[in-house]
């Protein structure tokens, strides 16, 4: 893929961690060598112990094409969409979706998810006066000349009849669905959709829905479905340096932490990203700091974690050197820092 020149508040496109798990479930649930696809994306396998971390998109896409190519799973996204269905998005939201009244607030719920954690991709709800049919569609976070849009396509798709699926039962089937690649599916998607026209070459994909689908409320699948729920989420930035400084924060735990390491993160050159960090007034040993900082600052939380050891996780090999750093930030010390919050 092609170095990209951001503008001076574009943000690097980022994929909320929360969607690479069902893939690393599912990839060890087969079999696969997770960890090493992982490490040949340059996905960091450690983040995905916290959702709310953010990655590349480019490495995601690289990831998708790669692993399915080499487990030889061509339906890779169509499967692990089927299998975690709503939850593909996040890992609580069909508990939080049981918790809406219709499946049109259901929607809106996902929707609103989603567009806050994935840059560029669009999830939303298309209805025209008159019409006996909605649509619910899913924009990924590429567009559909990206190699990754098979996958992501249909990992997107699955997710969504996962959504609609708690509402209208697990056996419905939408009569149409829209793909935005230019060929059908293959046979073994094909088959479990035996009664959906498929139409091929879409702006996005979507599955339509009845009107009066949209008014129905959740199945209630057993007792135990707590009385509410909720996704705690950080959404990601909109701006180059705050979507820098959420993608340095996944790799911190990395050996190497160059400034060329940070600049193929950003899919750019040092120069180039030397140079969109000087424009907004900053360089890149500011931003690994206060990456840094905002790390020490969560892990401090854990009573049973020593200083030396987050100064050690976080890069330091000078325990003194990171309570400075802390401290010219915070203006307190990090022991200091855990006994205020300890009260």
């Amino acid at each position: 893929m092609r170095n990209h020149t951001y503008g001076r508040t574009e943000s690097i496109p980022v994929h909320r961690v929360a969607v690479l798990r069902p893939f690393a479930q599912f990839l060890a649930d087969v079999g696969a060598p997770v960890e090493r696809e992982f490490q040949r994306a340059g996905l960091p396998f450690f983040a995905l112990e916290y959702l709310n971390n953010y990655v590349p998109s480019y490495l995601f896409w690289s990831f998708l094409v790669n692993t399915a190519r080499n487990q030889a799973i061509e339906d890779l996204g169509f499967r692990v969409g089927r299998q975690y269905g709503a939850d593909s998005a996040d890992p609580k939201l069909t508990s939080l979706l049981h918790q809406s009244p219709t499946l049109y607030r259901g929607i809106l719920t996902a929707s609103d998810l989603t567009n806050k954690t994935i840059t560029h991709c669009r999830l939303g709800l298309i209805q025209s006066p008159g019409s006996e049919h909605a649509y619910f569609y899913h924009r990924p976070s590429c567009d559909a000349q990206n190699p990754a849009i098979e996958q992501i396509g249909w990992f997107g798709l699955m997710t969504l009849l996962g959504i609609v699926r708690i509402f209208a039962g697990p056996e419905w089937h939408p009569s149409e669905m829209g793909l935005m690649t230019p060929h059908p599916p293959c046979n073994s998607i094909r088959e479990e959709f035996p009664g959906t026209h498929m139409r091929v070459s879409q702006q996005f994909s979507y599955i339509a829905l009845e009107n009066a689908l949209l008014s129905l409320p959740p199945i209630t699948h057993n007792a135990a479905t707590p009385a509410s729920s909720s996704v705690d989420y950080e959404r990601f930035s909109n701006d180059f340096v705050g979507s820098f400084t959420q993608v340095l924060f996944t790799y911190l735990q990395e050996k190497d932490l160059s400034v060329d390491f940070a600049a193929g993160l950003c899919n750019t050159s040092k120069r180039t990203l030397q140079r969109k960090l000087a424009e907004t007034g900053t360089r890149y040993s500011e931003v690994l700091d206060h990456a840094r900082f905002h790390a020490a600052s969560r892990m401090l939380q854990d009573p049973n974690m020593k200083v030396t050891d987050v100064s050690r996780l976080l890069g330091y090999s000078d325990p003194t050197h990171f309570s400075r750093t802390f401290r010219r930030i915070a203006g307190v010390t990090p022991r200091v820092y855990r006994q205020a919050y300890t009260r």
